[in-house]
């Protein structure tokens, strides 16, 4: 995950200086045809610059969006009532937590998503007979442990 973010980054980089080259040919160019090559290329440039902010963004909220995606499941099956009742029963933490955590576009703590994935797994024997809903659980804890495993390789 570090390294696709640092590639998106240079490619931002990149972008952003290419986009600062355009500018300065544009305003020594005097042919009309030549500044509208020019001003296409820098409307390129922007889209896929915003393309990439996006990309960048969603790996950065990766760990908060699997909290939610948590959250959101856990209300869908009836477990917790709302985002707030989530936070205090899941996370062990204050009722706005997870608001907190999405709207400040923080990253969680490893102990959180710890945390998290291991009261998973404990409701997970209460729908044992619930295929579906136990398999998706599983996938939810496979996909917990993998983002703990890679923010612990970071350490390393």
């Amino acid at each position: 995950m570090n390294l696709e973010k640092n590639a998106i980054n240079d490619r931002i980089a990149a972008i952003m200086k290419d986009n600062k080259s355009i500018d300065d040919k544009l305003k020594y160019t005097s042919p009309e045809s030549l500044k509208k090559a020019l001003k296409d290329k820098k409307a390129k440039n922007n889209d896929e610059l915003r393309k990439e902010r996006t990309k960048r963004y969603n790996l950065e909220q990766e760990d908060a969006e699997f909290i939610r995606e948590c959250c959101q499941y856990l209300q869908k099956l009836g477990i917790v009532k709302s985002q707030r009742q989530f936070s205090q029963q899941f996370l062990n933490k204050s009722q706005d937590y997870l608001g907190m955590l999405i709207c400040e576009r923080r990253q969680p703590p490893i102990n959180i998503l710890h945390r998290l994935v291991q009261n998973l797994i404990q409701i997970q024997p209460l729908y044992e007979d619930k295929y579906t809903i136990s398999n998706y659980l599983d996938v939810l804890i496979n996909k917990g442990n993998q983002l703990i495993t890679q923010k612990l390789l970071k350490y390393l």
